[in-house]
């Protein structure tokens, strides 16, 4: 009986890693798109296109921009810039985090904090000309700038 009850939960957690997989390779966001997906593992949600847009434009306006798709600190009162996300991570460790680009059209991620940082090679090397952004929404905004620079903003 036991190994009956554990067949069947092998070959459902089997269906469920297809389903993910078949999702990720599905996608047409290219291979460092899904690499960092797969890096990520467990607990990741992939927004479709309609629910990304929707997500892009409450994010713009929650978060004030420049013209050059940087975030204008000069309108976040309390902002820091920090050399590594480790250096936020007790304090972010339990949140959620949602991911934004810059350009090119790639869909909103959300997964944990924690999962970003062990994930964050995969991250940046998405798109190296564009600015990510992590998003708790209205609490923090974290941009990781293409040139290495990052900043966490308190909303």
């Amino acid at each position: 009986m036991k190994n009956n009850n554990r067949k069947k939960r092998l070959e459902i957690l089997l269906e469920r890693q297809k389903r993910k997989q078949d999702k990720i390779n599905s996608n047409n966001y290219g291979v460092l798109f899904n690499e960092y997906i797969e890096a990520l593992g467990n607990e990741v949600t992939i927004f479709s296109n309609e629910k990304s847009n929707e997500l892009y434009e409450s994010f713009e306006n929650q978060v004030p921009f420049t013209t050059f798709s940087r975030i204008d600190w000069n309108k976040i009162e309390n902002h820091h810039l920090i050399s590594d996300l480790s250096e936020v991570a007790d304090l972010l460790k339990n949140e959620y985090v949602e991911v934004y680009w810059s350009s090119e059209n790639f869909p909103v991620t959300k997964t944990k904090f924690q999962k970003v940082i062990n994930a964050f090679d995969d991250l940046i090397a998405i798109s190296s000309v564009s600015v990510t952004y992590l998003y708790i929404p209205m609490k923090y905004v974290i941009e990781v700038y293409h040139e290495g620079d990052i900043t966490i903003g308190y909303l």
